[in-house]
């Protein structure tokens, strides 16, 4: 039996050189497609807002700086009433400290029994510190994600002209993907919106019948730290913790385990539920998204877990179609 030539012909090399230039080029603008799908996610959750105030004759500049502006509002309302309360309670936590650990007593156990164990937490404010300048140090990042977002909400009642010059003939299944995009991507920020305000009552009924201070502003935070799973729970928690152990130790603790409770309820409930109903996704299927995403890539994994499944899941369905 005479030995098979193979031969391969220089297209099929330079074809496969390319495609591996091509990995290497995505591979070392990874960052940038991650922020520019992500920006991509966030005009499609605005634009049927930005949509809605041009029926009153607004321009669509106004319109989404008007958006822009609630956002914005929303979240220096809730800081700006818990940073001066965080600094209050913190102040007076440092100088009762020492009268509150010397007065602890639980289950017959005296500080000295348990001190030990309690020296896990001295690493705790450096830690908090430390998660606090990661969010907040890259203030451009945050620009640049606002600036890209504005511009596609300009150019989003353009992208079925882009597309039908880009693709031509064929441009009709790309417009079809890009609608039905905007409709899956926007149910599933309405439903992180409802999951926000879900949590945020929650947090504040508990902490209100506990009775720890400034129990709303607690609660807000609570519900925009949704967004992120697991540690934006986990902060909330913890931040309730210290405003309640200005109290006492018991309300500290009854405060962080009802932020364990609602975090509980949000991952195995709430979340899978809401994304059934306004998503259309099955509950199992969330709940390994969002555990596949955060092992893979940590709180950014998590969070575009469910959007990039959509995503997906809307081009390969739309497609298929004949």
């Amino acid at each position: 039996m005479k030995p098979q030539k193979v031969e391969i012909s220089y297209k099929t090399i330079i074809f496969f050189v390319l495609f591996i230039l091509s990995l290497l080029v995505v591979w070392q603008l990874r960052s940038l497609i991650l922020l520019v799908f992500l920006c991509y996610i966030f005009m499609e959750g605005l634009n049927p807002a930005v949509t809605w105030l041009q029926k009153f004759k607004l321009p669509r500049v106004v319109a989404i700086l008007i958006v822009y502006a609630i956002i914005v509002a929303a979240i220096i309302f809730s800081f700006a009433g818990l940073i001066p309360a965080l600094v209050e309670q913190s102040t007076n936590l440092i100088h009762n400290l020492p009268g509150i650990v010397q007065n602890i007593s639980i289950w017959g156990l005296n500080p000295a029994d348990f001190s030990s164990q309690l020296k896990i937490l001295e690493n705790l404010p450096s830690n908090i510190a430390t998660t606090a300048l990661s969010i907040f140090s890259n203030i451009v990042s945050v620009f640049v994600f606002f600036v890209i977002t504005f511009y596609l909400l300009l150019e989003r009642k353009n992208f079925d002209k882009y597309l039908i010059e880009i693709f031509g003939d064929r441009s009709s299944k790309a417009v079809e993907v890009i609608n039905e995009l905007e409709k899956r991507l926007g149910h599933w920020v309405s439903a992180e919106l409802l999951l926000m305000l879900i949590i945020g009552i929650l947090s504040y009924i508990g902490y209100l019948i506990i009775g720890v201070n400034y129990a709303l502003p607690l609660a807000i935070i609570a519900g925009l730290l949704e967004m992120v799973p697991n540690i934006g729970p986990t902060i909330a928690s913890i931040l309730a913790g210290l405003f309640g152990l200005t109290i006492s130790p018991l309300i500290a603790l009854l405060a962080v385990a009802w932020g364990i409770i609602v975090q509980q309820l949000e991952n195995n409930f709430i979340v899978p539920k809401i994304m059934k109903e306004t998503v259309g996704i099955n509950p199992l299927v969330t709940i390994l998204l969002i555990a596949s995403g955060a092992k893979l890539g940590g709180i950014v994994g998590a969070v575009i877990a469910v959007p990039l499944y959509l995503t997906v899941e809307t081009i390969v369905k739309t497609l298929a179609k004949k």
